[in-house]
């Protein structure tokens, strides 16, 4: 199926899309949402592009971090095998660790040489301690105590970080000979313990790996893990605490599930998960910089510029689409509604239209003249038809009239009695014939039969040509309904009506009998039902006027009653009574 194909084959169950106003909107807005989606994504894009700088900056951070502390391990490492490899001697072991402490400008808490058993043989004085703010003498000592224990748990360790006082300090063992006092060689174990970089540590935060950038977000860095609460690698005081419950379970749940890399944001605050040292983790924390700030709002005004860009087009298209296009189809709209009811096709359209609807304009006013032209024609040729069958009902009326008295007058100049009736007979069908085309073809046209006024017409017409036999002994009584007949129905009920009545009157009643007839039509469903009957003296083989009822009359109605493909039935006793049953057929109505 083609595009084309396609289109047409769309139905619109609603009115929604019936006027051109709507459709044109609807074209409208499908070509300019492709437009406006594409300029849409290419803003969000954009923002993502913009908003991802947090997670960027706190990965690369937390990564620079580790390698910070990565370095500090090593340089402890370092000047342990340093003094190491130099031989130590118990006499000498203070002046070497204050060496070491001048050359790595104090940035150790505490050095000191453990004997096998744990005891501390020399170590480096307490200045240092004093001046690098590492928390209480006894703590770092107890430090350095604690060191046996721990190689003995872990042998394959060198390095471990202590959590003293709330704050992060790294210790570094190595296994070494020295030379004791008495000049003997013995085993034992060289200690360091040296705080992590910490706020307070110009050098840290001046290193070029978190150094403030311009229009950059700030970074928290902190020490995480199961065993301590959250502490502060590097704070910035621009920065709020960041530790929600819903940050902390986050972080709990991914070291249990022994995740040790995520990322999350909760509300404007960025945290990014990375490995440490050990089991301890290294979480960077940053809120949306200003550049991330201004990159949503430039999101948000792009969004907005497009959305109203888009409701300005079309609210531009539509008012030039209404005035140059809809409002001109409604005139020629209007304009053929108003021909159709007035017979005049006078659209008022302006000068600046498209081509397309001035040919329809002028297509429309060809077709209308033609269709006048058309209509006048149709009017004189009815107008001719209508006088030429007035003209033909006329004369057939007059000639049907004439007939029937030149009968009349044939039958009074007749002497024999027999032949007069035969003459009166004949008279009163053609005055049947007349009485019934006057009803069918009135002044006015051609018309449907009023069955009920025609009845009683013809009934009273029977009754007063045969006054002279019955003298008002018979009364009439007539019970007719609407039935619609159509002309080829009307013509042999009248002939039917007129025989039976006449039959009726000239025999039913004889020797000065009175009696009455009755005529009755009536619908049953699809048929009608025409009921003839009286109450005189019926049919009687003895009797003599049998043969004459059973005459000419008869063999009419029963011809008459085949020709409305009815049924006729005849019963007699106490009169006699005939019963036509036949369809209902619809009526056209020509109307000149």
């Amino acid at each position: 199926m083609g595009w084309r194909d396609l289109v047409s084959g769309v139905r619109f169950r609603s009115g929604l899309f019936d006027t051109v106003g709507s459709r044109v909107m609807a074209l409208i807005i499908c070509t300019s949402l492709p437009l406006a989606s594409v300029a849409g994504g290419l803003a969000w894009h954009a923002y993502l592009a913009t908003s991802d700088n947090a997670y960027e900056r706190t990965q690369v951070d937390a990564i620079d971090a580790r390698h910070e502390i990565v370095g500090e391990i090593e340089q402890a490492r370092t000047a342990l095998e340093t003094l190491s490899d130099i031989g130590l001697h118990e006499d000498i072991a203070e002046r070497a660790f204050q060496l070491v402490q001048s050359v790595s400008q104090q940035r150790f808490c505490l050095i000191a040489l453990l004997d096998s058993s744990g005891k501390i043989v020399s170590s480096s004085g307490e200045t240092s301690a004093r001046d690098m703010s590492c928390g209480s003498e006894a703590s770092t000592r107890h430090a350095a105590l604690d060191s046996l224990r721990a190689r003995e748990e872990d042998p394959a360790s060198h390095t471990d970080i202590l959590f003293l006082g709330g704050h992060p300090y790294i210790r570094t063992l190595l296994d070494i000979t020295y030379t004791t006092g008495e000049g003997g060689r013995a085993p034992g174990l060289l200690v360091s313990v040296k705080p992590m970089v910490g706020l307070d540590d110009d050098r840290f935060r001046s290193a070029r790996h978190f150094e403030e950038r311009p229009g950059a977000g700030l970074t928290d860095l902190w020490l995480y893990s199961h065993s301590t609460t959250p502490l502060p690698l590097t704070q910035h005081p621009g920065l709020p605490t960041p530790w929600s419950a819903e940050a902390l379970t986050r972080l709990d749940r991914d070291l249990s599930a022994h995740r040790r890399v995520d990322r999350f944001r909760l509300g404007m605050t960025y945290y990014t998960l990375a490995p440490g040292y050990g089991p301890v983790s290294i979480v960077a924390v940053s809120r949306r910089s200003e550049e991330e700030t201004r990159a949503l709002h430039l999101f948000l005004a792009r969004v907005l510029l497009i959305v109203l860009i888009l409701m300005i087009e079309l609210l531009l298209v539509a008012l030039a689409a209404r005035r140059y296009l809809v409002e001109p189809l409604e005139k020629l709209a209007s304009s053929v509604a108003d021909w159709r009811r007035h017979g005049v096709f006078q659209p008022d359209l302006p000068r600046a239209l498209p081509l397309e609807i001035r040919q329809m304009e002028r297509a429309f006013s060809r077709a209308t003249r033609r269709l006048d032209r058309h209509e006048a024609r149709l009017q004189r040729a009815a107008k001719q038809q209508d006088l030429l069958i007035r003209e033909i009902h006329h004369r057939v009326k007059n000639n049907l009239q004439i007939v029937a008295s030149l009968l009349n007058l044939q039958a009074n100049r007749i002497r024999l009695p027999e032949a007069k009736e035969e003459f009166h007979l004949v008279r009163d069908r053609v005055r049947s014939l007349a009485t019934l085309h006057r009803y069918l073809y009135p002044e006015g046209g051609l018309s449907a039969l009023d069955i009920r006024a025609f009845l009683e017409e013809l009934s009273s017409q029977i009754f007063t040509a045969n006054n002279r036999i019955n003298k008002g002994r018979v009364s009439l009584s007539l019970d007719v309904d609407q039935v619609p007949v159509t002309p080829d129905q009307a013509v042999p009920i009248a002939l039917i009506v007129t025989e039976i009545l006449t039959n009726a009157l000239r025999y039913a009643f004889p020797d000065e009998r009175e009696g009455r007839v009755r005529v009755s039509l009536h619908r049953s469903d699809d048929n009608a039902v025409l009921t003839l009957e009286d109450n005189g003296v019926g049919f009687d083989d003895s009797s003599p006027v049998m043969g004459k009822r059973e005459g000419i009359g008869l063999q009419l109605v029963r011809g008459f009653a085949r020709q409305l493909d009815g049924t006729l039935e005849i019963e007699s006793g106490q009169g006699t009574r005939y019963r036509i049953v036949f369809a209902v057929q619809v009526v056209r109505r020509h109307l000149a």
